[in-house]
């Protein structure tokens, strides 16, 4: 459940560093980096789904990192729709 929700997030966070980050020179090197972690913080995810039916911390990291990552993708959310006002 978690795990979904987070690759959906990560791949929005992506999307949209991509997209502000490409009107900027210089800055795809970054972009690699961010990419590279972002897939590190993944396999982390995956892992630990899988330990956290045996662990009892685990679960309870993953549901604070759950409810972490709807605000952030709340923030987003908020971001892009103040930026589409701007534009008009």
């Amino acid at each position: 459940m978690a795990e979904a929700f987070l690759q959906i997030l990560i791949d929005n966070i992506t999307s949209f560093l991509e997209g502000e980050l490409s009107l900027l020179f210089g800055f795809e090197n970054e972009f690699e980096n961010l990419s590279s972690r972002f897939s590190t913080i993944q396999a982390v995810l995956e892992d630990a789904q899988m330990k956290q039916l045996k662990d009892k911390a685990i679960k309870n990291w993953l549901q604070k990192l759950n409810a972490t990552a709807y605000k952030v993708d709340d923030i987003l959310d908020e971001y892009k729709y103040e930026d589409s006002s701007n534009i008009d």
